[in-house]
């Protein structure tokens, strides 16, 4: 039992709260305001987008037929592509307007499909121009339909993809293609319950409906005012709720399998092409690999209105050069203890029976996936690829050189590259990620060190990312993902290498925040444990010099923002750095920057470069924390990482945008994931909130910590992480998510009951920026781009959210107060409840005092009554 535990956090108030609401005023966009002024002139466009779309769909299948192509698209399905006010149009109205949503696009544009020719979007514009009905202005938020369809090439295709197809695909030509189709149906909402109306509310009511009809001779009273619904009857709509969504779930799945069954055909039995894969399913949609003609393609492009992806197959790899040192002969190796955790090691294999890891190989287990390479050993040259990664989780950052040493963990050997590094391309990630955890039942970390070669795509999640944050949610384990690295040298200056940046004038470490140093496909994996890389140290001889100092960002490793400007990479860690010449573009490696780590062959250990190396060390404190708490979800052991993070000195106390693109949210350290110092104390709590509750939590902090006399510097932390189901075809976090989390702190001086009222009374808008003022404590990144120190991030836009401040000890307040906020996503039923995990530490970062001891008496005491706030 360690001296200075991490305590519980107690709760002080439960999650059963539903948010009052309000009504929110909103600006009407200047598009939308012309689009008002001149009804006539909009109206007559909509109509004759829509006249021009049908003409194009009747000419495409006229032309095809001509052409004597098989006759197998429906003429009533026409593919649109529309514009509609970001800001203040639902999306979710377009069912109204006759028009299934295929993808959510940037700047408003969306994705769709029409099946009654226009029938109901020619009613919604025949409202707008006559000024009839409740949506009588509906139509001058449908800012333009597109017409043509340039648009399908420049939206549904990657950015290779679509040179090819602009270059001229042939007829012939054959394609490994990534397809990702549209399935979504909306479903019912469920009903909330109706609560008795206040005698104060009911007041207000009647004062403002005699107010607005004060003139009328006709004016109608009041209605009654309103009684709380009866449990039959909320149990009659609620079972009628059920009902429904029962229906609508079955008729999504009907939707998914006839669409699936379609492209069979269309792939298989038309084209002559194959199926790679299976299908994919991600709640609004599917992905599937499959292998098509040059023709099929080109058809599927133009023709098919539920397709909103269309990706050629990346190259999937892990490679790093290494250099050999000496044998270590005089160690010891353990074998893990039988309470250790297991950690799966998607990679190329491992050398099972090496020396230095053979003691905790789970042998049994060993995997291959590799179609056409029969073995689980690690055959990529140079020392190997999957066997560095599995010593650096068990070894981490010390790889000892005599006596003994008893690994924190087993290891699974999971080979999914080949001899050449590379992921077979038969193989659709997605599936592969589904089949390993179906194979690997029980099993809760997993270390991959596997990316694709290019930056990933930033409008919507990869198949392959989102299936990870499925299985993460659904099986409550924690994947480990490297960043990726950017090459030494491409030969390419659209896909520049770090060589071809410093051709191109561009410096390091600026070069990194460029678009094509973007963290790979799937490091964006939005509930992932996300690790980039920083040097080790200094090198400089007559010729070369290393790109950074210790602590800096390495050379290669891959930024950040992820997906809607989430912090991504999470953390880094030591992965080390190249060498470039002086006086040329030449990049190398040198022992001195690169990393200790075990490697196949006669000598046993090496030096390597890599985020594939600094992941699995994060790994290795992954694994210590869930030997020593076997209990806690992977969920804690994630917040407790991220929690124990601190980005390097040089950046610590002035970050910025540029720092945290790069660094996360800084380095780990074991010893604080693990537990704390007289100086430091941290409580963390686990627990579960759904959309429109909170439950809050509140710290004590004792007098001799605040007393006036006292001036020094007190660091608080805050990490919280949680998992929600996602989907695709929708762009922005609270989309993505089936609902979505945010935390809050208590302002200096504010007590909980005044607190308690601001968060569930006052914050129902999610997107409404923090009420800031004098009182407000001023966090590193905030809810606001403008009241952080970091500009351009807010915390709440990530599914890991860490936020930090430094506060002079006399102004601490007796209390400090937390809140965990449920937000609506796009899940109708908003009961269900999301975990959670939530670490708050408290640290005397001048050392100057201890506090462990201070807070932990101050907070013995556990709340017993739970406090409900009504209505």
């Amino acid at each position: 039992m360690p001296d200075f535990p991490h305590l519980p956090l107690k709760q002080k108030l439960d999650g059963r709260y539903q948010f009052t609401g309000k009504r929110i005023d909103k600006k009407v966009d200047p598009q939308t305001e012309i689009n008002l002024n001149n009804r006539v002139a909009h109206g007559t466009q909509l109509t004759d987008a829509t006249h021009s779309l049908m003409q194009d769909r009747v000419n495409f299948l006229h032309e095809r037929e001509e052409m004597g192509l098989p006759q197998i698209f429906d003429a009533n399905i026409i593919p649109v592509f529309l514009q509609v006010d970001p800001k203040d149009f639902d999306i979710e109205a377009l069912k109204g307007f006759g028009i299934e949503i295929v993808s959510e696009e940037e700047d408003g544009f969306i994705i769709g499909a029409n099946t009654d020719n226009f029938r109901l979007l020619a009613d919604k514009i025949s409202s707008f121009l006559n000024e009839e009905g409740r949506s009588k202005d509906q139509a001058a938020k449908l800012w333009q339909i597109v017409q043509g369809t340039q648009w399908r090439v420049d939206y549904l295709l990657s950015e290779e993809l679509k040179e090819k197809y602009i270059a001229g695909i042939d007829d012939n030509d054959q394609f490994i293609v990534d397809i990702s189709i549209a399935c979504y149906l909306k479903l019912p909402v469920r009903p909330v319950r109706t609560e008795a109306e206040s005698d104060e509310d009911y007041t207000v009511a009647k004062a403002k409906n005699d107010e607005k009809n004060q003139f009328r001779i006709d004016k109608k009273a009041l209605r009654p005012q309103r009684l709380a619904e009866s449990d039959e009857h909320f149990t009659q709509r609620l079972n009628r709720w059920k009902r429904a969504l029962q229906t609508a779930e079955l008729e999504r799945d009907q939707i998914a399998s006839d669409r699936q069954d379609y492209l069979t055909n269309f792939i298989v039995n038309v084209y002559g092409g194959e199926l790679l894969s299976s299908f994919i399913d991600l709640e609004d949609s599917f992905g599937f690999r499959a292998r098509m003609s040059g023709q099929a393609l080109k058809d599927l492009i133009l023709g098919y209105a539920y397709v909103f992806e269309i990706i050629e197959s990346e190259q999937i790899e892990a490679d790093e050069p290494i250099n050999d040192i000496g044998n270590q002969e005089d160690i010891e190796i353990l074998k893990p203890s039988n309470n250790s955790p297991t950690v799966c090691v998607i990679d190329s294999g491992i050398q099972e029976q090496h020396l230095l890891l053979a003691p905790a190989i789970a042998t049994a287990y060993s995997k291959n996936y590799v179609p056409y390479e029969d073995t689980t050993s690690d055959q990529v040259t140079n020392g190997g690829h999957g066997t560095k990664v599995a010593g650096a989780i068990l070894f981490g950052n010390d790889i000892p050189t005599a006596g003994q040493y008893q690994p924190p963990c087993f290891l699974i050997n999971v080979r999914v590259l080949d001899k050449n590094n590379f992921l077979p391309s038969s193989i659709f990630p997605p599936e592969l990620m589904t089949k390993i955890i179906e194979d690997y039942d029980g099993v809760r970390i997993f270390n991959m060190s596997v990316a694709s070669h290019g930056p990933c795509k930033t409008t919507h999640m990869s198949t392959w990312a989102a299936t990870i944050d499925k299985l993460i949610h659904d099986r409550k384990i924690l994947f480990l993902l490297a960043a990726g690295n950017i090459n030494s040298s491409t030969g390419r200056w659209d896909k520049p290498g770090v060589s071809e940046h410093l051709q191109a004038g561009r410096k390091y470490p600026d070069y990194l925040t460029t678009p094509s140093s973007r963290i790979s496909n799937p490091a964006q994996s939005l509930l992932s444990l996300t690790v980039g890389s920083v040097c080790l140290a200094e090198f400089e001889d007559a010729d070369r010099i290393s790109f950074g100092k210790r602590d800096h960002v390495s050379s290669f490793s891959r930024s950040g923002p992820g997906m809607w400007g989430c912090i991504k990479p999470d953390v880094v860690e030591y992965g080390g750095d190249f060498l470039r010449e002086k006086n040329g573009f030449l990049i190398t490696q040198h022992n001195v920057t690169s990393s200790p780590i075990i490697k196949t062959g006669a000598n046993r250990t090496g030096f390597a470069v890599g985020t594939s190396f600094a992941a699995p060390k994060v790994g290795h404190i992954i694994a210590q924390l869930a030997k020593k708490f076997p209990n806690d979800s992977t969920l804690l052991y994630k917040a407790l990482v991220i929690q124990s993070a601190r980005l390097p000195e040089h950046v610590f106390h002035n970050p910025q945008t540029e720092a945290l693109r790069v660094l996360g949210y800084g380095i780990p350290d074991a010893q604080k994931a693990l537990e704390n110092t007289p100086y430091r104390i941290t409580f963390v709590v686990e627990g579960n909130v759904a959309a429109q509750q909170a439950n809050l939590y509140s710290i004590n902090i004792p007098k001799e910590i605040t007393r006036a006399g006292n001036d020094y510097d007190i660091l608080i932390e805050v990490t919280l992480t949680y998992t929600a189901t996602p989907r695709r075809t929708r762009k922005q976090l609270k989309s993505y998510f089936s609902s979505w989390l945010t935390w809050e702190s208590s302002k200096l001086g504010e007590n909980f009951e005044a607190f308690s009222s601001r968060v569930l009374k006052d914050l129902d808008d999610p997107d409404e920026e923090e009420r800031i003022d004098n009182k407000s404590i001023r966090w590193s990144i905030s809810t606001s781009p403008n009241y952080g120190y970091v500009a351009e991030f807010k915390r709440q836009d990530s599914a890991t959210q860490k936020d930090w401040a430094i506060l002079k000890s006399n102004v601490l307040p007796n209390e400090l107060s937390f809140a965990v906020i449920g937000h609506k996503g796009w899940d109708k039923d908003t009961t269900k409840e999301l975990p959670f995990a939530l670490a708050i530490s408290i640290e005397a970062i001048s050392k100057e005092t201890e506090i462990y001891e201070k807070i932990e008496v101050a907070n013995r005491i556990e709340i017993e009554e739970v406090v409900v706030i009504p209505n």
